[in-house]
Order: structure tokens, then C-alpha cells, then sequence
């Protein structure tokens, strides 16, 4: 079916015409049976930080917007949501379609290594104060620091092959005369208050440390994000849609993978090959036509320009 010639203008006025398309990633729930001992001595009760890490680090690279996340923690009320949709009872039109949960290209990984503090406390008339409690009362000078330690990795999902690494160290230092109740505790890091997304979690010391190491990770993910998207060689076919003066509209977009400045083959279908009992097409016969650069992406078209030629609606398109 051929596209109509306004449908045409519509989707290269609203498409995007610099940058590549975002690859998409999933946040798992990072491992912290190595710290979990020190976090409950913080916190006074057992807290799930590898739940509270990813919830900070979805939020984090989600605002700096060099990936797409796609929710996996979740996953399984979508799942519902769309059954539901498909069950008849949904308004047509407006249920959620089953079949179009987006794919992760990558999923972010890894282990909380260091959750601890280090605390000094010095009294008035001699004598020093042990490490790693909560307050030490009297008069006296008071230093708290806490430390947060995040080893990560970002692995392929197609390939299971691990195409970055890192570290992320977080710490916060606070010197008070009155002792550490206000560092540690309160609020969200008190004793059966301990949500790590919560507004004041981030004003504890050990809360800081956490922050300083989430930001320090989605920093080194946004840095890396072209080279890891470079990592993904993503196989594409698709066919010319229409072609509009010195435009080729093919239809495969950034649902596909395309990416602004990608380059395809572009193939004239001689014949078909097919299976002479079930009729299957088991290989198509083809001429190479030209190649055709992508400049604009929507999400389910990609619009550019044609090398040699020309291109008509139907020829096969393959991504080199």
C-alpha cells in the first residue's frame, strides 16, 4: 500500500533529523548479600538494596536519556493489562496490544561490593570513641563517614556477551559535636522506615554515599552509550514503502533498530523461490539496485536518500 504524499510530509516534519535512535535497556536487581549484614546494622532491619539501587538507578538514566529503560521489574501487570485487553472487554481501540512489550537490548547488572560507615567520635576529658555506632553521647568531636560501592556490568542480551564494566564508589563525610543519631537514622533510615526512594533517605550520610554512587554509574552508562550501541550490530531487512521525489520512505524504523545514518542495500526481487508442496518461500533471487542512507527515523518508517537506483515500492532493503 502506498503511502499518500501528505502522510509522506507529515512524517519527515515530525521526525527527528540528527542523532541515532536510543538502544533500550533493563535495570536488574543488583546483589547485595555481601553487604547485608552492615546494611541491617544501619538501617535496624532487614531492606532489599538491591531493589532500592535499581529504583534509583532506573530514575537516574531514564533523566539523563541516552538509553530507553524498559520495565522488567513490572513486567507482569503489563502482561495482565494486556491480556486483559485482549479479552473482549476493553474498548476497541483503546486496549493495550499484545505483542508489543519492547525488547532490552542490554541489562544492566551487578553487586553492591561496600555499604558501611567508618565513624571516629573523641570525647571531652580523653579517650576515643569505637567505630560503627549510631551516637556516642557526651560532649566531643564527631566524625561520620559512610561508603557506598557498586561493581556493575552491561551485557548483550542476544550474545550474553559483556560489553562494559565498572565500579561506582560513593562517600559522605559530616563532622558534628553531637554525635551521629542525625547522620544515620531518622526518617527513611530509621528502624522500620527504610525506603531508599524516599525524599529524606537521600539527607542521612550513608543516603548521600548511596546517591553519589548511583549518579557516578549512570554517568559512566551515558558515556559509553554510543560505544555500547556501536557493540550491537543489529540485522535489518525491510522494503521501500514509496518513493517521493528524491525521498525513499522504507518500512522499518526505530522499532527495528534503524538508526540515523545507517546504510542499506537496496535489492530489485527477481523471483521467488518457494517450496513446490507447501508453497513456503524458501529464498528470493535479487539485483542490486543501489544503497539507500537513512537521514530521519520515526518509529515505524525510516525516510532517506538513494545512491544509483532508482528504487520503487517493494524493493527488499537490507541493512549492510
Amino acid at each position: 500500500m502506498r503511502i499518500s504524499r501528505r502522510a509522506w510530509l507529515a512524517a519527515a516534519g515530525a521526525a527527528v533529523a540528527a542523532g541515532q535512535t536510543k538502544r533500550s535497556v533493563a535495570v536488574d536487581e543488583f546483589d547485595y548479600s555481601a553487604v547485608m549484614t552492615a546494611a541491617q546494622a544501619i538501617f535496624g532491619t532487614q531492606v532489599n538494596l538491591g531493589a532500592g539501587i535499581r529504583a534509583l538507578l532506573v530514575k537516574r538514566i531514564a533523566q539523563d536519556g541516552k538509553f530507553t529503560i524498559v520495565e522488567r521489574a513490572k513486567v507482569n501487570t503489563l502482561i495482565k493489562e494486556q491480556d486483559f485487553g485482549a479479552s473482549g472487554r476493553v474498548k476497541k481501540g483503546t486496549q493495550a496490544r499484545i505483542g508489543q512489550i519492547r525488547g532490552a537490548d542490554y541489562t544492566l547488572m551487578g553487586d553492591i561490593v561496600v555499604f558501611g560507615r567508618d565513624d571516629r567520635s573523641t570525647r571531652v576529658g580523653g579517650g576515643v570513641g569505637g567505630r560503627g555506632g549510631g551516637g556516642f553521647g557526651g560532649v566531643g568531636s564527631a566524625e561520620g563517614k559512610a561508603v557506598v560501592v557498586i561493581d556493575f556490568r552491561l551485557v548483550d542480551n542476544e550474545s550474553s556477551e559483556v560489553v562494559m564494566t565498572g565500579e561506582a564508589r560513593g562517600e559522605s563525610k559530616r563532622v558534628s559535636r553531637g554525635g551521629f543519631g542525625g547522620f544515620w537514622g531518622g526518617g527513611a533510615a530509621g528502624a522500620g522506615g527504610a525506603a531508599m526512594t524516599a525524599s529524606n533517605y537521600g539527607e542521612t550520610i550513608i543516603g548521600e554515599a548511596t546517591m553519589a554512587a548511583c549518579d557516578l554509574l549512570a554517568q559512566q552508562i551515558s558515556q559509553q552509550s554510543a560505544q555500547a550501541a556501536g557493540a550491537k550490530n543489529v540485522e535489518i531487512e525491510a522494503q521501500v514503502a514509496t518513493v517521493e521525489g528524491g525521498s525513499v520512505i522504507i518500512t522499518a524504523g526505530s522499532a527495528a533498530g534503524v538508526q540515523v545514518g545507517d546504510r542499506f542495500e537496496v535489492q530489485r526481487v527477481l523471483r521467488e523461490v518457494r517450496d513446490p508442496q507447501t508453497k513456503e518461500v524458501l529464498d528470493v533471487v535479487t539485483q542490486p539496485v543501489g544503497e539507500f542512507r537513512v537521514a530521519t527515523v520515526r518509529e515505524k518508517i525510516s525516510i532517506g536518500s538513494m545512491t544509483g537506483g532508482p528504487a520503487k515500492e517493494g524493493d527488499r532493503v537490507v541493512k549492510k
